[in-house]
C-alpha cells in the first residue's frame, strides 16, 4: 500500500491515480479537505483520505497510524506536499521564508522520521521525496523555493546512504520535476502574463500575487525578459500524468535520482563543472602549500578529493536525468 501527501492536485493526484490504477491501496493526505475527498472517491482503490497538514508532526503521526490500522503498514511513501512563493530574496516575507521551509522541507523530513520506522521493522518499503529540479540548480528570484528543494536533495541522498548500511531493503528516491501542469505552475504564469501585458501595476490591487503584485518600474524595465521566460513555459510543461509515470519506473528500478525533463541535465553539469572548477583554482589551499609543507600539500589532496566527490555526484543525478522517460 502507498501512502501520497500532496495528493488533491497536481503531482500528488496524478501519482495517486497511477497507484491505484496498479490495484494499490492507498492512503491520501492534504490539506484541503473537501478537495481529497474528491480525489479519493474518483480513485477505483481501496483509499482513505486523511486531511492533512505535514508541518505537524502529530498529524503526520496520526496519518501513518491511519494507514497502519488499516492495512497493517506501508510500502510506498511519497513526500509530495509542497508550496512555493518567488521575489528577491530580500524582499520575500519572513513568513513565506519560514512557510515553506516548514512545508517544502519539514513536510519531508516528517515524513520520514514517522514513516521509515514502520518501513525498517517491517523490513520492506520504498521512500519518495518530490523535490525539483530546483533541488539541482538555483534560479533567480526562486531563492526560498529552491534552498528547500535543496535541502529535500540532501536529505534523500543521505537516507538513501543510511538505509544502504542499516535497512538495505528500503529504497529511496528523489524526483525533481521541470515544469509541470499544475495549479501552482500556472498561477505564476498567469502573474507573469498579467505582468507582461499590463504594466509594473497590472497586479497593484491583487495581493495575492505576492512580489508579481509589489514589483516597481526599475523591476520591471530589468525583468520584462524575464516575465516573458515564465509565460513561455507551455512549450516546455509536461504533464502529471506524465511525472507520475516517471516516479513509478524510477521505484521500480530503485533509482536514486529521476526528473520529467532529461534535457535539463546540461544545466546540472554546467552549475557543478563551474563548482569543481572554482574548487581546484581556489588559491589558498595552494599558497599554504608552498608555505607550509607536507601538511598543506595534504589539504590540496583533500580539496582535490572533495571535488572528485562532486563529480562522482554529479555523475550519478546525470545518470538518473538520461533515463528521463525511459520504459515508460
Amino acid at each position: 500500500m502507498a501512502v501520497v501527501t500532496g495528493a488533491a492536485n497536481g503531482i500528488g493526484r496524478a501519482v495517486a491515480a497511477a497507484l491505484g490504477a496498479r490495484g494499490l491501496r492507498l492512503v491520501l493526505a492534504d490539506l484541503e479537505a473537501d478537495r481529497l475527498a474528491e480525489v479519493a472517491a474518483e480513485l477505483d482503490a481501496d483509499t482513505v483520505a486523511v486531511p492533512t497538514d505535514v508541518t505537524d508532526t502529530e498529524q503526520v503521526e496520526r496519518l501513518a497510524q491511519t494507514a497502519l490500522d488499516r492495512f497493517g503498514g506501508v510500502d510506498l511513501l511519497v513526500n509530495n506536499a509542497g508550496t512555493m512563493a518567488g521575489g528577491p530574496s530580500w524582499q520575500i516575507d519572513p513568513a513565506d521564508w519560514q512557510r515553506m521551509i516548514a512545508v517544502n522541507l519539514g513536510g519531508v523530513a516528517n515524513g520520514v522520521r514517522v514513516f521509515v520506522p514502520q518501513m525498517v521493522a517491517a523490513g520492506r518499503g520504498h521512500v519518495v521525496n518530490i523535490a525539483s529540479v530546483s533541488g539541482l540548480i538555483a534560479d533567480p528570484f526562486n531563492a526560498v523555493y529552491a534552498a528547500t528543494k535543496h535541502g529535500v536533495v540532501s536529505l534523500s541522498e543521505s537516507l538513501r546512504g543510511e538505509l544502504s548500511l542499516l535497512a538495505p531493503e528500503i529504497g529511496v528516491t528523489v524526483v525533481c520535476p521541470g515544469p509541470i501542469d499544475t495549479r501552482m505552475l500556472r498561477g505564476l504564469m498567469d502573474n507573469a502574463t498579467a505582468l507582461v501585458a499590463g504594466g509594473p501595476d497590472a497586479l497593484r490591487e491583487r495581493p495575492e500575487a505576492g512580489w508579481f503584485a509589489t514589483v516597481t518600474a526599475d523591476q520591471y524595465e530589468k525583468l520584462t525578459p524575464l516575465f516573458g521566460a515564465v509565460t513561455d513555459l507551455n512549450s516546455v510543461m509536461v504533464t502529471p500524468a506524465d511525472a507520475a509515470a516517471v516516479v513509478l519506473a524510477a521505484v521500480e528500478a530503485n533509482r536514486l535520482y529521476a526528473t520529467t525533463h532529461p534535457a535539463w541535465a546540461a544545466k546540472v553539469r554546467d552549475r557543478s563543472e563551474r563548482i569543481i572548477a572554482d574548487l581546484l583554482a581556489s588559491p589558498t589551499e595552494r599558497i599554504r602549500a608552498i608555505a607550509l609543507g607536507r601538511k598543506a600539500r595534504a589539504r590540496v589532496e583533500h580539496g582535490g578529493r572533495v571535488a572528485r566527490r562532486i563529480a562522482f555526484r554529479c555523475g550519478e543525478v546525470l545518470g538518473g536525468f538520461r533515463e528521463g522517460f525511459r520504459g515508460n
